[in-house]
C-alpha cells in the first residue's frame, strides 16, 4: 500500500452535449460549459493522470504529491470528438476514450443507445408499453418481477420505474428478442439506423485524430453485450474482433485498455479477463463505484460518475457548477 494514502479517482463520462440544441433534449448529459468548468475545477484539486502515470501509481512505482484523477469516456460518441476533445486540447488534459467497434465499423447502434433514443422520442411510458407488450408476446417466460434494490445497482441515477425497465431490457430479456424489438421500434419511429449511427458515433479518422492530439483509445467490446452472459468462445470472439479493429484502424499504442459493457461485477468474469489479457489488453475498467489505491486489480478498476463528485466527500465543489 502507498504510505502516503494517495488515491486514484477515475471519472466516467457518457453524453457531453448541449441537449437543448439537439434533436433529443430529453437525453441527459453534461453540458459543454459544465464539462469545461468541471475540468478546470478538477485540475485545481487533483493531479490529472495519464494512463501511464495512473498504472505506475497503482503498481507502486510512482508516488504523487496529491490524489490523482483519470478521465474516461465510454461508447465512442460523436460528442467526445466534437465537444470533449476541444476542451481537453485547450486545457492540455489527457483523456481515455472507449469505442464500441461494431458501432463505428458497421454503422450499428448499440441496444443501450436505441433504448435512450426511443425513450427520448416516445417518452418513457410510451416506450415501456411497447417493449413490455412485445416481450410478453415473444418471451412470456421472462421473469419481470425486478425490485428497485436490484435494478439500482446498475441504474443509480434513474427513477425506480426507469431503472427497473432498463434492467429488464438489458439483463432479463434474451438478447436476440430485445434486439429484434428495439430494431423494429427504431425503424418505425426513428428511421434508418446507419444514418443515426453516423451522427451518434465518431469515425475511425476522427479517432485517429484524437490519438494524434494526445488522447488514448481503448476497447468497449465489439457488440456491447455483458461479457458474463457469453460462453468462453463468445467472449473471446467479441473481444478479438474489438482488438483487431482497434489495431488495424488506429495508430499503434503501447497500451490498449478496455471498458466492460455495463461494467458491474456480475457482468464480467475470470473467463472474460483471461480473454482480454490473451488478446493484448493491459487493464480494464468497471462501473463499480469507488476510488483506487496501490495494489488494485488492474482488470477491475473502479470508477465514479461525475454526478458523484458533489454528493460525497471525494470532491468539494467550489465552482457551484457540478
Amino acid at each position: 500500500m502507498d504510505p502516503s494514502g494517495a488515491k486514484l479517482l477515475i471519472l466516467m463520462y457518457h453524453y457531453v452535449r448541449d441537449a437543448e440544441l439537439s434533436r433529443f433534449p430529453r437525453i441527459r448529459g453534461m453540458s459543454t460549459d459544465d464539462f469545461r468548468s468541471q475540468i478546470k475545477a478538477l485540475k485545481q484539486e487533483y493531479e490529472i493522470a495519464s494512463i501511464e502515470s495512473a498504472l505506475s501509481f497503482l503498481s507502486g512505482g510512482f508516488r504523487p504529491r496529491r490524489d490523482m484523477c483519470l478521465l474516461t469516456f465510454d461508447d465512442g460518441l460523436k460528442d467526445h470528438y466534437s465537444n470533449v476533445l476541444p476542451v481537453l486540447v485547450e486545457m492540455r488534459t489527457p483523456g481515455l476514450f472507449f469505442l464500441i467497434t461494431s458501432c463505428i465499423e458497421e454503422k450499428r447502434i448499440a441496444a443501450v443507445h436505441k433504448n435512450h433514443l426511443l425513450m427520448a422520442e416516445l417518452q418513457f411510458n410510451g416506450l415501456r408499453q411497447e417493449v413490455m407488450k412485445a416481450l410478453s408476446e415473444q418471451c412470456p417466460e421472462i421473469d419481470t418481477a425486478v425490485g428497485f434494490d436490484e435494478a439500482r445497482r446498475s441504474y443509480r441515477w434513474d427513477s425506480p420505474e426507469v431503472a427497473v425497465f432498463k434492467y429488464i431490457v438489458n439483463f432479463r430479456a434474451p438478447a436476440s428478442a430485445r434486439d429484434e424489438i428495439l430494431e423494429t421500434l427504431f425503424a418505425r419511429y426513428l428511421g434508418d439506423e446507419r444514418d443515426f449511427a453516423s451522427d451518434l458515433y465518431m469515425t475511425w479518422p476522427e479517432a485517429r485524430e484524437m490519438q494524434s492530439l494526445g488522447m488514448l483509445i481503448g476497447g468497449h467490446s465489439h457488440n456491447h453485450v455483458a461479457l458474463a452472459t457469453l460462453d468462453h468462445e463468445g467472449q473471446r470472439s467479441d473481444v478479438r474482433m474489438c482488438a483487431e479493429l482497434l489495431k488495424s484502424r488506429l495508430q499503434s499504442q503501447e497500451l490498449w485498455p478496455f471498458s466492460y459493457p455495463y461494467g458491474k461485477r456480475n457482468t464480467f468474469n475470470r473467463s472474460a479477463v483471461a480473454a482480454l489479457m490473451s488478446l493484448g489488453f493491459g487493464c480494464a475498467f468497471s462501473t463499480e463505484v469507488g476510488t483506487n489505491a496501490v495494489g488494485e486489480d488492474l482488470f477491475c478498476l473502479r470508477r465514479i460518475d461525475p454526478k458523484d463528485l458533489h454528493q460525497s466527500n471525494i470532491f468539494l465543489t467550489k465552482t457551484g457548477c457540478l
